[in-house]
C-alpha cells in the first residue's frame, strides 16, 4: 500500500499541477487508519508536495500556492502528536528553516536571465536575505561563561560516538549525544562513520596543531585565536557560517521554539570535549 500510495503521488506530481497534487492528499487521507505508515508517508510527501509547488513555479513564475502549503502542513501535523519532551513546536520553522525549505528547490531552476546576471534584483534580494540570516544565527552564538573553550577529548570521544536523545522516550534533562559519527569520519579506527559531512579526521593537526606546545597555546588565546572561535562556531550553530546546512545547531535553540522544555542538543561543557576531541593533538582524531 505504501509503495501505491507514493507511485501515485509522484504521477501526479509529474503529469499535473496543484488540482492534482490535491488528489495525492486526498490518498494520504485514505491511508489515516495506518498510523505508523501515515507518519513515515507524510514525512516522505511533504517535500514532494513542496517540490511540485516549486516545480510550478519555476515554470510559470507564479507564486506560491497559499492553499497547497496550508493542506500540506495540515496533513503533516496529523501525524505527529506531543509525547514527553518532544512538543509539535518541533514542527514550527523558524526564518531561517523556512528560507532554507524554500530555496533549497531554487537550486539550479533560476531562469536564464538571472542564472546569467549576478545583478539581477532577485539574486541581490535572495542574497540580501540570506546574509541578514546569517548574521541573526551567529548573534545566537554564546562564548563559554568561564573563557574556557576546550574540555575532554575522551570526553568528546564518548559524545561523538552518542546518538541518544531529544526523543520523546529520553526523560526531560537526560545527556544528549552528538551523533558526530553518523555524518563525519573522526578517528581512523571507526569503520562505520557517515560521508553527509566532510571527514573531520586529523581535524586539529591539518590545521597546524601539530604539539601539544601549540595546542596549549592555542588553549590560553582561545577567545582571539581564528581556529578556535570558527570551531566553536560551528558547533554552537553552524548555519552562522553555512546557513542552510544539514548540521545541527548544537549549542543554540531555534528561535521559533518557546516549548517549556526547550533546550540546545548539547550543553557547553559537551561542547567544550568536542572541540578537545577535534584539536588535541593526543586525541583520536589527530593520531
Amino acid at each position: 500500500m505504501f509503495k501505491l500510495a507514493m507511485n501515485s503521488l509522484v504521477r501526479k506530481c509529474q503529469f499535473s499541477k496543484f488540482a492534482q497534487v490535491n488528489k495525492g492528499y486526498g490518498v494520504v487521507r485514505a491511508i489515516h487508519s495506518k498510523k505508523y505508515l501515515l507518519s513515515l508517508l507524510l514525512v516522505l510527501a511533504q517535500p514532494l508536495l513542496t517540490s511540485c509547488s516549486l516545480f510550478d513555479q519555476s515554470v510559470s513564475g507564479s507564486s506560491f500556492d497559499s492553499h497547497l502549503i496550508e493542506q500540506t502542513h495540515s496533513v503533516v501535523a496529523l501525524s505527529f502528536e506531543a509525547k514527553g519532551q518532544a512538543g509539535l513546536d518541533r514542527l514550527k520553522q523558524d526564518r531561517t528553516q523556512e528560507f532554507c525549505s524554500t530555496q533549497r528547490g531554487f537550486k539550479g531552476s533560476t531562469s536564464a536571465t538571472n542564472a546569467l546576471d549576478p545583478q539581477s534584483s532577485q539574486n541581490n534580494s535572495i542574497g540580501q536575505l540570506t546574509e541578514q540570516l546569517r548574521l541573526e544565527n551567529l548573534a545566537m552564538i554564546q562564548q563559554p561563561t568561564d573563557g574556557n573553550y576546550l574540555g575532554d577529548f575522551k570526553r568528546g570521544e564518548l559524545i561523538a560516538q552518542d546518538g541518544r536523545g531529544k526523543t520523546w522516550t529520553d526523560p526531560q534533562g537526560s545527556v544528549n549525544g552528538g551523533n558526530c559519527y553518523n555524518c563525519h569520519r573522526l578517528s581512523k579506527n571507526e569503520i562505520s562513520y557517515g560521508s553527509l559531512g566532510p571527514s573531520l579526521y586529523q581535524y586539529g593537526k591539518l590545521r597546524g596543531i601539530t604539539s601539544l606546545d601549540v595546542y596549549l597555546t592555542k588553549v590560553k588565546e582561545g577567545a582571539s585565536d581564528p581556529l578556535i572561535q570558527y570551531t566553536w562556531g560551528v558547533l554552537m550553530n553552524s548555519k552562522a557560517y553555512d546557513l542552510c546546512t544539514v548540521m545541527p545547531r548544537f549549542g543554540v535553540t531555534s528561535s521559533a521554539s518557546a516549548h517549556e522544555q526547550n533546550s540546545p542538543i548539547l550543553t557547553q561543557e559537551q561542547i567544550k570535549d568536542l572541540m578537545s576531541l577535534l584539536l588535541d593533538p593526543r586525541s583520536p582524531v589527530n593520531d
